[in-house]
């Protein structure tokens, strides 16, 4: 990954590749082991410039990027407008909001509604397991240690809403109480 870090710094330098600005920040890329997003002003040179950085990344690292698992997201941008370049570059097309390493990108968060994922998930666990065939300690142990555990990622890198967790709250007891 230094590599690509490097390769695109350069071209950014040299005014090859187009950068975001925020504020004072000028921001391209961030990366994550061996994910990485791109960030830059939509262009079609600006995308078929990065299609060349990135085979020169192949050439001299043997590190292909898998255009197929790739997408092309373009804020504020007609969709049309995005699926053609996505075809063009070989890639698929996403439009907000999108799930990045588990968090939602582009969504209100705010809003009950884009914490259906979570809700759904401990709505289903709960669902699962029958509370009228365990005993107390056996719903405390799923509750604690299974239903503790989903959404924690997402409620550590997000402000939750206090209408979630009541929500959650009231299914954790719902089912410790057999009432589901």
């Amino acid at each position: 990954m230094e590599g690509l870090h490097v390769s695109l710094k350069r071209a950014w330098m040299v005014d090859v590749f187009r950068v975001i600005s925020i504020g004072d920040v000028e921001i391209s890329y961030l990366l994550y082991a061996d994910d990485v997003i791109v960030l830059s002003p939509w262009s079609l040179d600006n995308a078929s410039q990065l299609i060349r950085i990135f085979l020169c990344f192949f050439l001299a690292s043997g590190l292909k990027i898998n255009l197929l698992k790739s997408k092309l997201i373009g804020v504020g941008i007609p969709s049309s407008m995005v699926t053609d370049e996505a075809r063009s570059v070989g890639c698929g097309a996403e439009f907000l909001p999108f799930v990045h390493l588990g968090v939602p990108v582009g969504d209100n968060m705010g809003r009950v509604k884009a914490w259906s994922t979570i809700i759904d998930r401990f709505r289903g666990k709960t669902v699962v397991w029958k509370a009228k065939y365990l005993s107390f300690g056996g719903r405390f142990t799923l509750i604690h240690f299974v239903l503790g555990s989903v959404g924690s990622y997402l409620m550590s890198v997000l402000p939750t809403p206090v209408t979630i967790l009541h929500m959650l709250e009231v299914m954790r007891a719902n089912f410790f109480w057999g009432l589901i």
